[in-house]
């Protein structure tokens, strides 16, 4: 996506430079005007999910080349104008047209509140100066997340898996809140998280209460994006009498717009320059668990979707060389050799320990071809080499002059 779209539509919903002068953007006036509960007003003017009913605005089905970015039933703004439909993936040839009908819209929605003097959202002066600007200083924020495992300390009761001694110290409950608070502390733009979200046996309150810290991450601005893991597919079929269908609830938290499934196309975050791709345990995504037992694949079955021109991030989900020697499911550098997508660096999952038990470097090293990899480690100590360390989460900065990375406690 156009960098330069991306600032204008973040002006408008969020603030930034191109705003007007004097304007508020749609954002901080729709915490002005709805004083009551997000869900009590998607239940007056929506499903009870989502809002459908928009008293200021006219939308529309997105583009038939915009739907793969967006949710399945979302619809868009309609320009008042014009009566086009915004884009949401727009090419350096079509930015000067989407900012134009991003700034028909009022700069403050009539059906609520007379003006206050303001004319424009978007300063036009502003987003001429924008025009044909670098933006390699751009940077974008990402909380990288990996193997939760919530669910976990349920294989005290459950028998299923092997445990760590100090399981009796584990909290889901406690390690979601923690995670959430770091990303809003922080401000991140996105979380990313490089699966097994949850473990392979999990009840129905504590995903409950997951889903309550998901919802907080959404309702704070913050999107979170994500492929599945090996006992995010277990889940799906759980054993015990107390678990639950933990595919059907990963499934709920998409279709409600708390979790982004990231795939071999690319996947806008968060508005920013960054396009996100993943590849899930097994190359089975949440809508095929259940549907295809083989979760094996090798880099000929994969194909990447054409790219952006923004940093791109490749997620996986499966033993990986260089970081594993012969016991490896994948082959990182056969991977990246015959991808047509150039990759910034790439996040892993399921490793559940640094490289080499290296506690100091461990956790970042270089494919073949010098694309930097990280891992994060599990978000909870659930593995031996944790017994004398503490879980962090890794926030990533990122932009075309590269990856920087910082650890947070969890």
């Amino acid at each position: 996506m156009d960098s330069e779209w991306q600032e204008a539509v973040r002006s408008v919903l969020y603030g930034g430079e191109l705003l007007a002068d004097g304007a508020s953007c749609y954002g901080a006036q729709q915490k002005e005007r709805n004083l009551g509960k997000r869900k009590e007003y998607a239940r007056r003017h929506g499903n009870g999910e989502r809002v459908t009913e928009f008293s200021a605005i006219t939308v529309a089905d997105p583009r038939p080349e915009d739907k793969r970015y967006v949710p399945s039933g979302a619809v868009l703004p309609v320009a008042p104008e014009s009566g086009e439909v915004l884009p949401v993936k727009v090419s350096g040839d079509e930015v000067d047209r989407a900012i134009a009908l991003l700034s028909e819209f009022p700069a403050e929605p009539a059906a609520d509140r007379s003006g206050d003097g303001v004319d424009v959202l978007l300063d036009p002066e502003r987003v001429r100066q924008a025009e044909g600007r670098v933006t390699g200083g751009e940077e974008t924020s990402i909380l990288f997340v990996s193997d939760t495992h919530f669910g976990y300390e349920n294989r005290a009761i459950t028998g299923s898996g092997k445990t760590v001694s100090w399981i009796d110290e584990i909290s889901s409950v406690d390690t979601v809140k923690r995670v959430v608070e770091i990303a809003i502390d922080r401000e991140v733009d996105a979380v990313i998280h490089t699966g097994d979200i949850l473990d392979h046996e999990v009840d129905a309150d504590t995903l409950e209460a997951v889903a309550f810290r998901f919802e907080v991450l959404s309702e704070s601005g913050i999107p979170m994006y994500g492929i599945i893991g090996s006992h995010d597919h277990t889940s799906y079929e759980p054993d015990h009498a107390d678990s639950v269908d933990g595919v059907a609830w990963l499934s709920e938290q998409v279709n409600k717009g708390r979790l982004t499934e990231v795939s071999t196309n690319p996947t806008a975050v968060a508005g920013t320059p960054v396009d996100a791709y993943g590849i899930p345990a097994g190359n089975v995504g949440i809508d095929d668990v259940g549907k295809f037992h083989s979760r094996e694949w090798t880099p000929s079955d994969i194909a990447f979707g054409a790219a952006s021109p923004g940093p791109n991030v490749l997620c996986l989900h499966d033993g990986l060389t260089p970081y594993r020697g012969d016991d490896a499911d994948v082959d990182l550098n056969r991977l990246l050799a015959q991808s047509r997508v150039s990759f910034d660096c790439v996040l892993i999952g399921d490793e559940h320990r640094p490289k080499s038990k290296d506690f100091e470097n461990g956790y970042s090293f270089e494919a073949g071809d010098g694309t930097p990899v990280f891992y994060t480690g599990p978000a909870m100590r659930i593995s031996e080499p944790y017994r004398d360390h503490g879980a962090f989460v890794t926030e990533l900065s990122i932009s075309e002059a590269g990856v920087s990375t910082a650890q947070h406690q969890v």
